[in-house]
C-alpha cells in the first residue's frame, strides 16, 4: 500500500461511515455532530494554534473573533451549494472581522510580507495590486479542477494563505474556505485541535512553500483522518437524553 492509499482509502471509508451514521439520524445525532465541530473550530482550534499560557490567554485571545468564526462556520454549513467566488471569500472574511479592529472583506492596500515563523523563513505575498486577479485565478482553478474535493480544499487553503488578500485573519479565512470546499464535496470539516498542530501546521505550510508538496498533503490528510475518527466517535456515542 502506498502512502497515498494509507490516507485516501481510510478517508473514503470514514466518509461513507459518517454518511451512513447520519443517514436517517435523529436530531440529537445531527446536533451533536454540528455542535462538536463548531466548538472545535471556533473555540478549541484558535486556542491550539495560538497557544499561550493560561494567564496570558484572556489578554491576547480575541474571544469576539472566536465567536465570529463560529458564525462563519454556521454560514458554510447552511450554504453547502453556494458557489465559492471572490464575493463569498470577502463575505466570510467580513463575518470573521465583525466587531474587531480589522476592516473585513477589504483587500489589503499595502505590500505585506508573509511571516510563517518556522526556521526564520519569510515568504513574500504578491503585490497588493495583483490581489483581485490572483484571487480570481485561485477561485477559477478551484472550481475547474478535476482533483478530489480534499485535494482542491488543501490547495485553496495554501494558496489563500500565500496570497494574504486581507490585512489580517488570512489563515483562519483559508481554513474556513477549505472546510467549505470539503462540505460541498460531501466531506466534513477538518479541525486542528491537537497541541502538536501549533508547530506541525506551520511546518506543513512552510514545506509546501519550499517545494515539498507531499509533506504538506500528508499532514493535511492525517488531520482529516483524525477528525473523521473523532466525528465517528461522537456520532456513535450520541444518545437521546
Amino acid at each position: 500500500m502506498t502512502k497515498t492509499q494509507k490516507f485516501e482509502n481510510p478517508i473514503e471509508t470514514n466518509r461513507q461511515t459518517i454518511t451512513r451514521l447520519l443517514s436517517g439520524a435523529g436530531t440529537v445525532k445531527r446536533l451533536n455532530n454540528v455542535n462538536w465541530l463548531r466548538t472545535e473550530i471556533s473555540y478549541v482550534e484558535p486556542r491550539t494554534l495560538f497557544y499561550l499560557p493560561a494567564k496570558q490567554q484572556k489578554t491576547h485571545l480575541d474571544y469576539n473573533s472566536m465567536k465570529n468564526i463560529g458564525d462563519a462556520y454556521d454560514y458554510i454549513i447552511h450554504n453547502p451549494t453556494t458557489p465559492i467566488d471572490a464575493t463569498e471569500v470577502c463575505r466570510i472574511h467580513s463575518m470573521m472581522c465583525a466587531g474587531t479592529k480589522i476592516h473585513g472583506g477589504v483587500f489589503r492596500s499595502t505590500q505585506k510580507v508573509i511571516e510563517i515563523n518556522v526556521n526564520g523563513q519569510r515568504f513574500h505575498a504578491p503585490d497588493y495590486h495583483d490581489i483581485p486577479s490572483k484571487l480570481n485565478e485561485i477561485i477559477f482553478n478551484l472550481n475547474n479542477s478535476q482533483d478530489s474535493a480534499p485535494i482542491r480544499a488543501f490547495k485553496v487553503h495554501y494558496e489563500l494563505i500565500m496570497l494574504q488578500p486581507f490585512d489580517d485573519f488570512n489563515k483562519r479565512l483559508s481554513r474556513m474556505i477549505m472546510n467549505w470546499v470539503l462540505v460541498q464535496g460531501g466531506y466534513r470539516p477538518i479541525v486542528f485541535n491537537q497541541p502538536s498542530d501549533k508547530q506541525k501546521y506551520k511546518d506543513a505550510i512552510t514545506a509546501y512553500a519550499n517545494g515539498n508538496y507531499k509533506a504538506y498533503m500528508t499532514y493535511m490528510k492525517s488531520c482529516m483522518l483524525r477528525t473523521q475518527k473523532a466525528i465517528i466517535k461522537v456520532l456513535t456515542k450520541s444518545k437521546i437524553l
